[in-house]
């Protein structure tokens, strides 16, 4: 999505990256396809036969106005369409559903957009502006909880206007430094799948930024109701859009196929997504060491996020010649995210002798092979905004000690573990950490972080749960640490969505319940500031301020290690999200393997 994501793998976040320069440094270093080059037949592209991906659990929902984590994102991606899409190469925007970049007011309040003629849904039926208008009016429909992630992005969005079936007038409240590419960005939906009844032709966007009025309007709430249902985020059948793919199927624990749109509106034009594959199979293995073997035995063709490990030294494409190796570098960063909320977390004391007692640098050399780069803070660590005079909290379990005394902890009964009279109550320092099934990596940075703070007298126990589960007890703040990473497109810094406190309640992505009077200001600021320099120092300090509270524990931007058979022609990489794209890949016919080559 445009808005930052949480990862299910190993594997975090985004944002900004390396610009040109970097991308060619990735294209170098990561590389095309070993058989992009080889002549003969089976250089030259060609439709057909079924790509086979790896997921490491099944994706939240398919409807990407209500889902935000990184697998649903990879696969909607290639259903639905965007006014304005970022180059695989440049991460320039280009022009999708829109015939050109936005004409922008000089007062940056007013965007306005022009349809292509032509564009359809993969049911036949027209995108017009009415198409746009409608899905601005549903992510900004405050009752429909799961869109809260995206509908931040939109909080200054005062009026949307369709003057004719091709015109788009948007009109924000006040200056946004990512306004085109958030307003040009959005994933535009059917009317007439999503709203049949035409409820969203009952409210104004003005009733949608007052929560009493949205309360008060029966339609916004009968369409809210009607939104919030699973049908909506799980349906494929429902779930149409206007890209390259349509949904197939969704077994449930199993995969979620699309198929190419035979009627794409688009086909032939659009270089980054050409759809040679006439299905693509995302396959749920939510265990990686398995999924490497089902690469190596060829039942999947393409896997991310190997367990660095078995990247580094089990997987021999001398003795295993099909198989090709890359890292994809993008900007992410993981975390131990704390609950702030929590009694005992609540302390800023506590949370950095917690901080004390991790071991990143070994770490980083056990769980991910060294193929990471340490961060410290929540600024990716190739931008300009980041503060390099941060240093991470080193580990000292002596230093941690010492400020659990500090803060009043001390093993009372003799049992080994700290206690402390909070709200009138002996409270033991007993926690526990959440980590999603099937992540390996995240399991062994959960076990050691628990055997380092059993010696400082903390106990914390390690819960494994399935992704989706995992995700609704981090929405809910039912948990007290965490283990996660975010991802974001490659964009200027716009923290908001994660640290800002109008974001910790209604599911918003806080979920460490961070709060800051000023982290807040300098946060308002960075979004209606257009000077880059200001932005910098804006978030330098913000970073400081985080920096100082620790309610995350940082850990690192990791290289992501990827697998794929070379019967896949076309695999390049890049620093759009996820860094790949199936949709430009081809099998060659003499690898065609689920279907008849003609």
């Amino acid at each position: 999505m445009n808005n930052m994501t949480l990862r299910s793998f190993s594997r975090p976040s985004v944002l900004l990256c390396l610009l040109a320069a970097a991308v060619a440094a990735l294209t170098s270093s990561c590389g095309g396809s070993d058989n992009a080059s080889t002549a003969g037949d089976d250089a030259t592209p060609v439709k057909g036969d079924w790509i086979v991906v790896h997921e490491l659990s099944d994706p939240e929902g398919l409807n990407p106005l209500v889902t935000n984590d990184a697998a649903s994102s990879a696969i909607f991606n290639r259903v639905f369409e965007k006014l304005l899409e970022q180059d695989f190469e440049t991460t320039d925007l280009y022009p999708v559903i829109a015939e050109a970049r936005p004409t922008v007011s000089d007062d940056h309040l007013t965007y306005t957009f022009k349809i292509r003629q032509g564009v359809t849904f993969s049911d036949g039926k027209p995108l017009t502006a009415k198409d746009v208008v409608f899905t601005f009016k549903a992510v900004k429909n405050p009752l429909i909880t799961d869109a809260a992630a995206l509908r931040n992005y939109y909080e200054s969005l005062a009026d949307i206007t369709a003057p004719d079936d091709r015109t788009v007038v948007i009109t924000m409240s006040k200056p946004y430094f990512l306004a085109e590419y958030f307003l040009g960005g959005i994933w535009i939906l059917p009317k007439h799948r999503f709203d049949p009844e035409s409820l969203t032709d009952s409210y104004t966007i003005a009733e949608t930024n007052d929560m009493d009025k949205a309360q008060a309007n029966a339609a916004m709430k009968k369409f809210a109701t009607w939104y919030n249902t699973p049908e909506v985020k799980r349906d494929p059948t429902l779930n149409i859009g206007s890209g390259p793919y349509t949904y197939d199927e969704w077994k449930t624990g199993e995969s979620v196929s699309i198929t190419r749109n035979e009627r794409w509106w688009n086909s032939g034009k659009d270089k980054w997504n050409s759809a040679y594959a006439d299905k693509i199979i995302y396959k749920v293995v939510n265990d990686r060491s398995a999924a490497v073997v089902g690469v190596k035995n060829g039942e999947i063709d393409f896997m991310e996020a190997v367990p660095a490990a078995k990247y580094v030294e089990e997987i021999d494409t001398v003795a295993t010649p099909f198989i090709a190796k890359a890292t994809i570098t993008m900007q992410v960063y993981s975390y131990v995210g704390l609950n702030c909320q929590n009694p005992i977390l609540q302390d800023k004391v506590v949370r950095k002798a917690l901080a004390h007692c991790l071991d990143r640098d070994a770490l980083i050399k056990q769980v991910v092979r060294g193929l990471a780069t340490p961060v410290n803070s929540p600024i990716y660590n190739d931008r300009k905004e980041y503060d390099k005079s941060i240093s991470g909290v080193g580990y000292d379990p002596g230093k941690a000690k010492a400020l659990l005394a500090q803060a009043g902890w001390s093993d009372v009964n003799g049992d080994g573990v700290l206690d402390k009279m909070i709200n009138g109550r002996m409270t033991p320092f007993v926690l526990s950490i959440l980590v999603n099934a099937g992540n390996e990596a995240r399991e062994a940075i959960a076990v050691a972080f628990s055997d380092e703070l059993r010696k400082v007298g903390v106990k914390l126990d390690v819960r494994k749960l399935e992704w989706s589960v995992f995700l609704e007890n981090l929405r809910t703040r039912k948990f007290d640490l965490s283990i996660g990473a975010w991802v974001n497109d490659p964009i200027p810094s716009d923290p908001y969505q994660i640290w800002h406190s109008s974001q910790i309640g209604n599911k918003g992505s806080n979920y460490a319940g961070f709060s800051s009077p000023r982290a807040d200001q300098l946060l308002e600021m960075n979004r209606v500031e257009f000077d880059e320099s200001k932005r910098i120092a804006y978030m330098q300090e913000f970073q400081r301020i985080v920096a100082d509270e620790q309610p995350y524990i940082f850990l690192w931007s990791p290289q992501y290690p990827a697998i794929y058979n070379k019967r896949l022609y076309g695999v390049r990489f890049s620093l759009v999200r996820p860094g790949y794209n199936p949709t430009q890949w081809w099998v060659p016919k003499s690898q065609w393997k689920y279907t008849q080559a003609q």
